[in-house]
């Protein structure tokens, strides 16, 4: 993404070796009073995450949109799941539970999430997508790509 001069780098992790790592599946949602994904799995490997200001005009679901035209192009890449708005649950856990980034909490009806499967190079990777808008001008777009430890 580094090609797109409307997009600021807020925040970059590389490399990171992360065990049982939390890949959500579903919606957020609250059960016996606890906030999670309604499915899930749990990978271990490294972990690339980078989080990015939308500026310029353009939007978080634009970004998304971008990000889920070049994946549906790469025969290599399968969806797992996606949800959009309000069918992807509660915003303030996505930004601070899943993803530890607060700038992400934005509206429920802006959210958009995607989690691809991916094969690259001999190697298996989890490709998550989260977009939030706060509001018009503060718009958010985080990715995260785990390659996963065999």
């Amino acid at each position: 993404m580094s090609e797109y001069v409307h997009l600021q780098e807020i925040d970059r992790e590389a490399g990171k070796g992360v065990r049982d790592h939390l890949i959500p599946l579903g919606a957020i949602e609250k059960v016996r009073g606890v906030w999670a994904p309604r499915d899930r799995e749990r990978l271990t490997g490294s972990l690339e995450s980078v989080t990015w200001r939308v500026l310029d005009g353009y939007t978080s679901e634009e970004m998304v949109q971008e990000l889920d035209d070049r994946l549906a192009d790469n025969d290599g890449a399968n969806l797992q799941f996606r949800c959009e708005a309000r069918a992807c649950g509660s915003s303030v856990q996505w930004a601070n539970k899943i993803f530890g980034e607060r700038l992400l909490y934005g509206t429920e009806s802006s959210q958009r999430y995607r989690v691809y499967a991916l094969e690259h190079d001999g190697a298996s990777y989890r490709v998550l997508i989260y977009g939030s808008a706060r509001s018009s001008d503060r718009q958010y777009l985080h990715a995260e790509a785990l390659k996963i430890t065999p």
